[in-house]
């Protein structure tokens, strides 16, 4: 009985402990479940939280392109992403390359003295760029730009025509490039270019301002090249050759929009009676060809040819100075010192006032038409570089109108036929390794081959010293055409014996004077987009023309000069300094 009454017991306590155990165990157990169930609620949380955020983006991306805020079911894929830059300017471009947009620009700041200064400044400062350009593509084959120079377009020294006259507009074009226009011979489709845009003529003239080795152009390419024209161009290139021609007409740096009118002097004569034809605008015919037979990123050889017909129409001196009073703008390859020696009077015959910005006159049809070349020649072989051109111009005159000119009191100097030209040749080493071949550029600039930025080693950003180059130039321009000229012409008219023996020596040829310079120059380039530039240019000759200065006509006597008398053995030094950024 006792030992039933154990084992009772035991089996008593067993059960008690079994049941205790349960118990605890499943107290364990609810808060497991619980705790669980609390961490499921805190993700579902995080979940809808989630989905809210990602909710409102879609509709802040909506609303930035227009599109209506989502409700409800998610909508449409959001546009593809795009490409954003600051390392040049504000660059926008979409993934697939179709659009892009850029806005860009560059500000110059010019100085400097003038050891004898003649009709020159001793010494001044100003700003010779501020420009605002924006560019880029749209539905993947056309292409625009926009550019325009607020740093002034007043006259210079007074002269006629001045730098600038009609405002700032410069590159303002449009364009497309299209499978459609492909052929077997280029490497990408043609391409069409309509408004104001480059001439293709001349490796110097159609290089940008950003990266030229010298502040100023050569005399001969800023007397005889064209410059920017408003017209319409077709191009195309390959892998080591580019071509581009042309048909053009007004530009916005001309001293005038409008052409000369007829007058009863120079009028269109029909039956008994002079009549007016209401003037029409100059045309260009231009065109360029380059080719590399040699090209790689350290070695360059370059050869392009240059072609313009220039068609005068009733175009004068008012609205055409560049042509028809041909080096008139020059200013010693110093513009900002605007010392300027050289200029032919008006060729065309043309009469005509400046008053201002306007200009008036009437054609005098001496000009028939005038016919432009040149050849270019570059080199590069590591840190070292070489350019040069000639460029010339053929003018081609009515003598039939020369002399009616003449008889009706007006200054008409020169034959039928007259030619001028002008050449240029430098050298450059890059003391820091850059090297000219790598910023050879065969298709970025609608203008032809050119050069671009040279790729800087080791810029003060990433603890240099940046890029540092020295470079010189000879350059020359002859405006002279005819039996007298130079010291030759001025000795002439100082022992004429009376008005009419003058008035035939300065009618027997055009002296629009000759210059030749040399210029040694020092460039530093600390990054890219900043450049520092100084420049000293020595004048080795100067025969500058009496034409147009002092002219004597039969009635009238000595009519009054522009810039003075006739300089002969002057040697001027021009000290010029450029600071300059771009983005």
């Amino acid at each position: 009985m006792i030992c039933t009454f154990r084992n009772y017991a035991l089996a008593g306590v067993a059960i008690g402990a079994m049941a205790v155990a349960t118990g605890a165990a499943k107290a364990d157990t609810a808060s497991e479940i619980r705790a669980l169930k609390a961490r499921l609620q805190q993700l579902e949380h995080q979940v809808a939280a989630q989905k809210a955020e990602s909710h409102r983006a879609g509709n802040v991306i909506n609303a930035a392109h227009g599109g209506p805020v989502a409700k409800g079911p998610p909508g449409p894929p959001p546009p593809p992403p795009v490409f954003v830059s600051f390392k040049n300017g504000l660059y926008v471009e979409t993934e697939d390359k179709s659009y892009s947009f850029k806005v860009g620009g560059r500000i110059m700041v010019d100085g400097g003295g003038i050891s004898q200064p003649l009709n020159g400044l001793s010494g001044t400062a100003g700003f010779r760029q501020v420009r605002l350009e924006v560019e880029g593509r749209a539905a993947k084959y056309w292409f625009y730009k926009f550019q325009y120079d607020f740093s002034g377009t007043g006259q210079i020294a007074g002269v006629a025509g001045g730098n600038q006259i009609l405002g700032g507009m410069r590159d303002m074009y449009f364009g497309i490039q299209h499978p459609a226009l492909s052929t077997p011979f280029t490497k990408d489709p043609l391409f069409v270019v309509i408004g104001s845009q480059f001439e293709p003529f001349s490796l110097e003239s159609t290089a940008s301002s950003k990266y030229r080795e010298f502040i100023e152009r050569a005399m001969a390419v800023e007397g005889i090249a064209p410059n920017r024209h408003i017209g319409l161009a077709i191009g195309g290139y390959g892998d080591n050759w580019t071509g581009k021609v042309g048909l053009f007409t007004t530009s916005a740096e001309d001293a005038s929009a409008s052409p000369g009118q007829n007058s009863a002097a120079f009028g269109v004569l029909k039956g008994a009676n002079w009549v007016s034809t209401g003037g029409g605008q100059y045309m260009d015919l231009a065109g360029r060809m380059t080719y590399a037979p040699i090209k790689d990123e350290h070695q360059l050889l370059h050869f392009g040819a240059s072609g313009r017909y220039h068609r005068e129409n009733d175009a004068t001196a008012s609205n055409d100075d560049r042509v028809a009073r041909i080096g008139n703008r020059l200013r010693s390859e110093a513009t900002v010192l605007g010392q300027g020696l050289l200029g032919a009077p008006d060729l065309t015959c043309g009469s005509y006032t400046v008053a201002g910005f306007g200009a008036s006159g009437s054609a005098g049809h001496c000009l028939r038409d005038v016919v432009s070349y040149g050849a270019e020649l570059a080199a590069a072989y590591g840190p070292f570089a070489m350019q040069a051109e000639y460029l010339g111009s053929d003018y081609n005159r009515n003598m039939d109108k020369i002399m009616l000119a003449r008889a009706s009191g007006v200054f008409a100097p020169g034959g039928s036929r007259l030619h001028f030209g002008g050449y240029y040749v430098w050298g450059e080493y890059w003391m820091t390794g850059e090297e000219r071949a790598s910023a050879y550029d065969l298709k970025d600039n609608k203008s032809g081959a050119n050069f671009g930025q040279v790729k800087i080693k080791n810029p003060v950003s990433a603890g240099g010293f940046g890029a540092v180059g020295v470079v010189a130039r000879y350059s020359s321009i002859d405006l002279n055409s005819g039996p007298y000229s130079g010291s030759g012409l001025a000795n002439m008219l100082a022992v004429s014996p009376n008005a009419v023996t003058t008035q035939a020596i300065v009618n027997a040829g055009v002296a629009g004077g000759r210059q030749e310079n040399l210029t040694a120059g020092l460039n530093w380039y600390p990054e890219n987009g900043f450049h520092v530039q100084a420049n000293w240019t020595r004048v080795m000759h100067v025969s500058a023309p009496v034409n147009d200065y002092i002219v004597t006509a039969p009635a009238s006597g000595l009519l009054p000069g522009r810039q003075g008398a006739y300089i002969n053995g002057s040697h001027s030094n021009l000290f010029e300094v450029r600071a300059q950024v771009y983005w």
